[in-house]
């Protein structure tokens, strides 16, 4: 069945058919409660799972479309027989472009009132959407954030998440907000959209997409800039979305291969913030997403790959993140505050050789660098609305 109403011909009846296809489809439409997006790449190990959780929903007025970037191996095949099977299922298929620019593909698409997604990998509880469209439809919510706990495919077996310590701004069925929360909003849930249910109009109206420019993290840029720009957030309490993890999976891989994209996606989102309004508000919300999520990255890296990315951070990536505008007190821990000093004074040759000398950071020394960067932040500031920027003698009239 086609997805497009063809209305290029100029006759009456034709005019007339056209109108009645657009009724029909618009009829269609509004019965679509929910659009669950899945980005496929050589997925077919744990596809099926996947597909027949959403399948065996109890909310029935969904569509599950399908975006396989590109698999090498049988996931299309299984995509094609599983939609013989359900109708709601629906393929698009793209070249290897990224799971970024496939989710965006299968955002262009959806017709649902609300929009989620899955990971081609994870599988959902039977009644998950039910449950978050009835909450978010109740509470007129942008956002609906649902628990989740670890699957690991190794040992078989169901193993508890630790969440964040700002999800405690959702406790006790609160709905809230970054208008209430400036400083944790950007912290109170992970990162990953698998585990949410976005108002579709929400996302549109602010023209929050994942970030195309990036090969991981692009959900953390999705989640981050719909959290700060919702003025509904709330959580259920129901453990209902299993994430699985497993040595061989792509996001392992991704990882080990494109950390040093890490930081650039911050810096994307500051982007995003600042055109938006809502940088300076969040700026401590900001600081320490991330700080902690470089901090994180760099302690999961192998020696040749944390020079690499400890000096792209020492080499100016962290001002462009604004950290150093920032003091001792803005950070929420002591470690992240310590590593983004550290990457500031030292490149990463200079690290090791006081970490082999068993040289501490001083806590006066840290406090006295943090303000004098600030400090020459204002300067800078300053100097440059007075002065404003300087024309080149190319733009000199003569």
């Amino acid at each position: 069945m086609s997805e497009k109403i063809d209305t290029s011909k100029n006759t009456d009846l034709d005019k007339n058919t056209a109108i009645e296809d657009e009724a029909l489809a618009e009829s269609l439409n509004a019965e679509i409660k929910v659009s669950v997006i899945v980005p496929i790449y050589n997925a077919c190990k744990h596809l099926r799972p996947a597909l027949e959780s959403i399948m065996d929903q109890t909310l029935g007025d969904i569509e599950i479309i399908c975006v396989d970037d590109g698999s090498t191996d049988t996931s299309l095949d299984m995509l094609k027989i599983y939609q013989k099977r359900d109708s709601r299922i629906r393929i698009i298929t793209e070249t290897n472009a990224g799971p970024g620019h496939a989710r965006n593909n299968g955002l262009r698409r959806a017709r649902g009132k609300y929009v989620a997604f899955l990971d081609a990998d994870d599988f959902f509880e039977p009644e998950l959407l039910e449950k978050l469209y009835n909450h978010a439809e109740e509470n007129e919510l942008d956002i609906t954030i649902v628990r989740y706990d670890i699957f690991d495919n190794k040992k078989g077996k169901f193993v508890a998440n630790v969440e964040s310590e700002h999800g405690k701004i959702y406790e006790g069925g609160a709905i809230t907000s970054k208008n209430e929360y400036p400083d944790y909003i950007l912290e109170s849930t992970t990162g990953a959209a698998w585990n949410k249910l976005f108002r579709k109009n929400f996302i549109l109206e602010k023209n929050i997409t994942f970030t195309t420019e990036a090969m991981i993290f692009e959900d953390v840029y999705f989640t981050a800039s719909a959290l700060a720009f919702a003025e509904r957030v709330a959580r259920i309490p129901d453990i209902l979305v299993h994430h699985r993890i497993y040595s061989q999976q792509a996001r392992v891989r991704s990882f080990k291969k494109y950390y040093l994209q890490v930081p650039g996606v911050f810096l994307k989102l500051k982007e995003f913030l600042m055109k938006g309004g809502m940088y300076q508000p969040l700026a401590k919300a900001f600081l320490n997403l991330s700080c902690s999520r470089c901090y994180h990255t760099f302690n999961l890296l192998k020696s040749d790959a944390k020079e690499l990315f400890w000096n792209m951070l020492h080499d100016g990536m962290n001002e462009m993140l604004g950290w150093e505008e920032h003091e001792a007190e803005d950070f929420e821990k002591k470690e992240i505050c310590e590593f983004s000093a550290n990457v500031e004074m030292y490149t990463y040759e200079q690290y090791v050789r006081r970490l082999a000398m068993g040289r501490k950071l001083d806590k006066e020394r840290l406090a006295a660098t943090l303000k004098q960067n600030k400090r020459r932040k204002r300067i800078r500031t300053f100097f440059a609305k007075l002065f404003g920027k300087k024309k080149k003698p190319s733009d000199t009239n003569s």
